[in-house]
């Protein structure tokens, strides 16, 4: 039986995801408005603002494959004088192939004022993940594989984040590990996987070019002990209202990303990555748009100590 490329790596990518009876781990989800979205893979950026910050994100990654990834994010954080840091929402659904993984944590993020320019975030997460399988795999000669868990299965582990950010009025550092204490996930024995634990480290520069041009440079690293990605980004912002700038992943993608404020406090972002790697010739392209809304809650009350700005948001 012939297939099509196209067909052929979904297959190979099934194998990937899911495995036979294996142990293996697999990179959280790449997005490329990391330096929008610190957050997503972050707990200590709760809180970091003086304003309530909801995002809603959503990829298409190598457009063009049969199950190829596709990544939702919908995350919430605000600070409250109350308990002198912030609280946050995070819901993360990643798909690729057949094989999913649903992620929903709470987070709690202390801020202490070092000084009024300088802060440091220190933050926990705790929530679970729902891993699961939907489908059948049907090998070459039309039989089925015994060795994959049975359509529909899925199982959910507790997860748990820890993070550090650094933030001041020109620059940003930040530091964090997602799957903390890594779980075993069981199918019922047909199938094993092993969560791996995953380390991030994000750093950004603002540089007032004029009163209304500012150039950002931001750098967003992630390793699972394994493999290292590092993305290197730089955008050019007018007027905090509008931007565009280009980011560059190793051996992977180069990166074109637009954004606009639509209305107060609204701001809209899309990105497009051209694929380098030799997934070149069958992908086009990866797809990204985020949406940002930010305001101000009075209800919770502001520290004194906090520096107000809109930079890094």
């Amino acid at each position: 039986m012939v297939t099509s490329h196209k067909t052929f790596f979904k297959y190979v990518m099934i194998l990937i995801f899911v495995g036979f009876s294996s142990l293996f781990s697999q990179q959280d989800p790449q997005i490329t408005h990391n330096m929008f979205n610190k957050f997503m893979y972050n707990p200590a950026v709760a809180g970091a603002y003086p304003e309530l910050h909801a995002t809603l994100l959503h990829r298409n990654q190598w457009v063009g494959i049969d199950g190829a990834p596709t990544t939702s994010n919908l995350s919430a954080h605000a600070y409250v004088e109350q308990i002198r840091g912030g609280v946050g929402l995070n819901v993360i659904n990643d798909r690729a192939g057949m094989f999913s993984a649903k992620t929903l944590s709470m987070s709690y993020g202390y801020q202490l004022g070092l000084t009024p320019e300088h802060q440091l975030g220190m933050g926990l997460s705790l929530g679970f993940m729902q891993y699961g399988y939907d489908g059948t795999w049907v090998t070459p000669d039309g039989t089925t594989d015994s060795s994959l868990p049975a359509a529909g299965s899925s199982k959910s582990v507790p997860d748990f984040g820890l993070g550090f950010y650094f933030t001041s009025e020109d620059y940003y550092l930040g530091i964090s590990a997602t799957h903390l204490i890594p779980m075993e996930v069981d199918f019922n024995g047909t199938a094993i996987y092993n969560q791996a634990r995953h380390y991030y480290f994000v750093a950004g520069y603002d540089y007032d070019i004029t009163d209304e041009f500012s150039l950002r440079g931001n750098m967003f690293t992630k390793t699972d002990a394994v493999s290292v990605q590092t993305d290197i980004n730089m955008n050019i912002h007018w007027n905090d209202n509008y931007w565009t700038g280009l980011s560059y992943r190793y051996e992977d993608a180069l990166c074109f990303l637009v954004g606009f404020q639509v209305a107060n406090n609204l701001s809209f972002a899309y990105a497009f990555d051209l694929v380098t790697s030799k997934l070149s010739t069958q992908a086009n392209g990866s797809h990204e748009v985020l949406l940002r809304y930010s305001f101000e809650l009075d209800i919770i009350g502001r520290g004194d100590t906090r520096y107000r700005s809109v930079r890094f948001l």
